[in-house]
């Protein structure tokens, strides 16, 4: 595999380089610290699998190209790192299909996301929830109107998922699905599907829906 680390800090581009060639099975790694180097090099990131990268660079934020580069399709994964505490860009990020992982995940948690990342999921490790939940902390949190089967659908409707994809998830039915979908709708006054989205990434109810429903079925 071809992946790329795009980070200012030398330590942690090794640091993530190490680990793919380690335990994620890269055989190549194009390593970028800068803007500048970027934009320089654009090209050698073509036919990466797996693109690393941090969201601010001392030059810049990433946050442009990223999302440039995330709606072009293709079968390059990208996985935004960070440590920031506060405007997190995350719904700009999970918008575009980008997991997102922060500089605080253990080497295991940080390498089991790449993984569900490669695999086709898009991914929030425990941090950056963590964070995101931190932030959005209010007396109308969803949290305090909705049982736990209408918070999980609440996340996977924010993965913007449609009824019967959630329904093979949890293993219920599509009318199961939306009969929740309504009585979330009225109890937090939404009024359409983006507004159910926004609703979910801005609570931090967003989460990896294949892990959560695996989970779901073996603990049901």
């Amino acid at each position: 595999m071809r992946a790329a680390v795009i980070e200012d800090q030398t330590l942690m581009r090794d640091y993530f380089s190490a680990l793919l060639r380690k335990h994620c099975g890269a055989a190549e790694i194009v390593s970028i610290g800068s803007m500048a180097e970027l934009t320089q090099r654009t090209a050698e990131l073509e036919q990466a699998q797996l693109i690393l990268f941090d969201i601010d660079l001392g030059d810049g934020s990433t946050l442009d190209w990223a999302m440039e580069r995330a709606g072009r399709g293709g079968a390059t994964v990208l996985v935004a790192v960070s440590s920031i505490g506060a405007q997190f860009p995350f719904k700009q990020l999970q918008g575009a299909g980008i997991s997102l992982a922060h500089k605080n995940d253990s080497e295991k948690e940080l390498v089991d996301l790449i993984r569900k990342a490669m695999a086709g999921a898009m991914v929030i490790s425990r941090h950056v929830m963590e964070l995101i939940s931190a932030g959005a902390r209010d007396p109308s949190s969803p949290l305090k109107f909705l049982g736990p089967r209408e918070q999980q659908i609440l996340g996977l409707l924010g993965q913007r998922l449609a009824n019967e994809e959630i329904a093979a998830l949890l293993g219920c039915t599509a009318t199961n699905v939306a009969d929740h979908r309504k009585r979330i709708m009225r109890k937090l006054d939404l009024h359409n599907i983006e507004q159910l989205i926004d609703c979910a990434i801005r609570h931090g109810l967003v989460f990896d829906s294949k892990a959560a429903a695996a989970k779901n079925r073996l603990t049901s």
